[in-house]
């Protein structure tokens, strides 16, 4: 069962509610009604009645409602099938369900290079192989 301590550093914005300005929310912001600004934020969700337009940073991001201007996700971003996203994009990976619409500038950064499943390493150069010496020459 949750406490008031599991749920202090969240943030949640309720259908309905306007706000305007800068949030620094140090784990997860849940936003339902509307954010004009800056939002920071570790997680953020916004639902399909949410709407923020402004500068978004976070580390993983899921959206139901809309999300329009400057978005910077250090990790993953989650659009859904309702989701609607506009703007400057920075992002590591990306997810957008059938349904899900992004219009603007994309920019992948800082994302984990992909190999060839060899171990987690790119696969060396091939060195060509001398064939073995013909049994019994020196036996």
């Amino acid at each position: 069962m949750a406490t008031n301590m599991d749920q202090s550093n969240n943030l949640v914005i309720g259908n309905g509610v306007t706000f305007k300005g800068t949030l620094n929310v140090p784990k997860k912001a849940t936003i339902y009604g509307t954010v004009d600004g800056e939002l920071t934020a570790e997680e953020i969700f916004i639902g399909q009645s949410g709407k923020i337009t402004g500068k978004v940073t976070a580390r993983s991001i899921e959206v139901e409602g809309e999300l329009h201007q400057v978005i910077h996700c250090r990790d993953h971003l989650h659009i859904r099938a309702s989701g609607k996203v506009s703007g400057k994009l920075e992002y590591s990976q990306i997810q957008i369900e059938r349904g899900g619409e992004f219009r603007g500038e994309m920019q992948q950064v800082g994302a984990a290079p992909v190999y060839p499943s060899t171990g987690g390493t790119p696969a060396a150069p091939a060195k060509p192989v001398s064939p073995p010496a013909p049994a019994g020459k020196d036996a």
